[in-house]
């Protein structure tokens, strides 16, 4: 037998499994998993939400004129195009997840009676989905989850912003003190009928994921994690936030 003949062979079925090893570790855990179920029943619920609305020029109705009612019309529009991306993103990571399942969401909606109403509702759920997703980054495991979830969160921070400007003439402020806002699943799924809590329309239909480092306190500026066993704590708007409850008396601007 010539042992140096199969040295060549050994190093390629070391390297094999050292690369099985590597990509295994790589692999989705159950907590991502517990994530990606959050992040999918309430992605799903905005995208429903906004197919539960027939966009046509009446939603626009307020809108001065017929050019700029086009205008906000093709903008509804496109939101709704990228949130369909959004929940098929979602879909695409989730497949890859141990044991994933769909929540068994049966959703409620708001009545949606006319375009203040409408745009008060879209700009709650968007404002809500990108703190949401922007607090579940500090519950992932693996990078793919955690860069899935930057990129919702930016994605509904800028429908957010263009529904907002909508309602509010001025949507920053110079006394701000907090970053955007960010929130723990446990107060998502609160119910309420202000930013930060969709419970009211999620029916329980799926759970808050646990986080294995501990507690994490979200503040105005960062996040920590502590050993402590108490509940978890989330960041609620500081001053200077977009934070717009339902009670709002603002009204939909007639600019596009």
């Amino acid at each position: 037998m010539r042992v140096g003949s199969h040295i060549p062979w050994l190093f390629i079925a070391g390297s094999s499994l050292s690369f099985a090893q590597n990509s295994s570790n790589c692999s989705l855990t159950s907590g991502d998993t517990e994530v990606l179920e959050y992040t999918w029943a309430l992605s799903n619920f905005l995208n429903s939400f906004y197919h539960s609305v027939e966009l046509n020029h009446s939603v626009a109705s307020l809108v001065s004129n017929s050019t700029s009612r086009t205008k906000a019309l093709a903008n509804l529009e496109c939101i709704v195009h990228a949130n369909n991306l959004t929940a098929e993103a979602v879909r695409e990571l989730s497949s890859e997840a141990p044991n994933f399942q769909k929540p068994p969401c049966k959703y409620s909606y708001p009545q949606i009676s006319d375009i203040q109403s409408f745009v008060r509702h879209a700009y709650l759920f968007e404002s809500t989905l990108s703190g949401a997703f922007t607090g579940a980054a500090g519950y992932t495991q693996s990078p793919e989850v955690s860069f899935l979830l930057a990129r919702l969160a930016a994605e509904h921070s800028s429908h957010a912003t263009w529904i907002g400007s909508r309602l509010n003439s001025s949507m920053f402020q110079a006394n701000s003190t907090s970053l955007v806002a960010a929130y723990a699943p446990n107060q998502v799924l609160l119910e309420g009928n202000q930013t930060g809590r969709l419970g009211t329309y999620l029916d329980n239909c799926v759970s808050a994921p646990e986080n294995p480092r501990g507690t994490l306190t979200i503040g105005p500026l960062e996040a920590n994690f502590t050993s402590s066993a108490a509940g978890e704590t989330s960041s609620t708007p500081a001053s200077g936030s977009s934070s717009t409850p339902l009670g709002s008396s603002a009204s939909a601007s007639a600019s596009a």
